[in-house]
């Protein structure tokens, strides 16, 4: 009897041991790890937007070449794509009708001048009238007149280059009736610039100026960049697009152009403009233009949402949800939890 209390006194005394024991060893503090935060003072930065459009490359005189008068077609010396020398003749109207009309204006002006002459006379020997003599003397300019139009309208029955340049398109043949003014050539002039016309919104012409800057780049030349400046600047709007066409003059450009190259065009506005810019590293979230950030708000942190603008080389530039002054956590936000305890620049929180 006397064992058996001897041996129950041991194993309550080693329970007790036990459960000193454990309590000496077991976890004692449960709050969360201190987590080392850097923050930065959010301010204004002034950068520069690229305005980035697309356009196509055009001789600065391009221009459409058309027949003065109308008539048939006789001949066309020109293809499209071909390189023309300035006064080379390109085409020519069958003359024979306009000839004829140039020779009845010369035959009108000649009888103009003998009336003229006879009235003179008369006028002189006092048989006719003074009106009778001015009549016939305004008879006479009015034959010179028309015998001008019809010499003027036999000159510019034919098609000349006016400068050294390219056809770039044929839009008439030879036989064809045409009217007058009705474009036959398109045609541009290689001793000219070279300028690419692109459209801009309304929200971008406004923000170029003339001699802005600007970067070209070329499908025909991949990898190459060529600069440019903005020479012509669109006042009123196309009804169609509801857009403003702009001149950007190619500055620096390769050897060969070909009118009609499609252009990627950055333009770069010389007005600076005031953003919030965060680093990239600040974003610990986020889905297209939207994303997250950690600020500190009455020293604690804060999960705040934020619109982005764009993500420029100068970092991410933030549309709304920030304000300037307000402190950003730009590292170890991506390890703060509820209850977290933070350390910035060294000193607890």
């Amino acid at each position: 009897m006397k064992t058996k209390k001897m041996m129950i006194g041991v194993y309550c005394l080693a329970g007790l041991l036990i459960m000193v024991g454990c309590g000496k060893n077991g976890p004692q503090d449960t709050a969360e790890p201190v987590v080392a935060i850097k923050t930065i003072r959010i301010t204004d930065t002034a950068i520069v937007f690229a305005v980035r459009t697309t356009g196509k490359l055009a001789s600065k005189s391009e221009s459409k070449l058309s027949f003065k008068t109308g008539g048939i077609i006789l001949r066309i010396m020109v293809d499209e794509g071909q390189s023309v020398r300035k006064d080379q003749l390109l085409a020519q109207l069958n003359l024979e009708e306009i000839k004829s009309q140039v020779n009845q204006a010369e035959l009108a002006l000649k009888k103009a001048e003998r009336d003229y002459e006879r009235a003179g006379n008369l006028y002189r020997d006092s048989v006719a009238t003074l009106e009778q003599f001015e009549n016939a003397g305004t008879a006479l300019e009015m034959a010179r007149s028309n015998a001008s139009i019809a010499n003027f309208n036999l000159q510019y029955s034919t098609i000349r280059a006016p400068a050294n340049g390219k056809i770039l398109k044929r839009i008439a043949e030879s036989n064809e009736i045409i009217s007058p003014g009705h474009p036959v050539f398109l045609f541009a002039s290689t001793g000219s610039d070279w300028v690419v016309r692109a459209n801009l919104t309304d929200r971008d012409i406004v923000r170029v100026g003339m001699g802005d800057s600007s970067h070209i780049r070329f499908d025909a030349y991949p990898g190459e960049v060529f600069t440019g400046i903005i020479s012509e600047i669109g006042t009123s709007a196309d009804p169609y697009t509801g857009t403003y066409e702009t001149e950007i003059q190619v500055v620096k450009r390769p050897d060969k152009l070909v009118s009609g190259f499609i252009a990627k065009v950055d333009i770069y506005p010389a007005a600076l403009e005031n953003h919030l810019v965060i680093p990239v590293e600040s974003l610990i979230d986020g889905t297209g233009l939207t994303g997250y950030v950690m600020v500190l708000r009455d020293r604690q942190p804060e999960r705040r949402k934020i619109q982005i603008h764009a993500v420029t080389d100068h970092g991410i530039v933030v549309q709304e949800g920030l304000s300037p002054g307000e402190e950003l956590i730009i590292e170890g936000a991506e390890y703060i939890k509820a209850g977290s305890r933070i350390k910035i620049n060294g000193s607890d929180q």
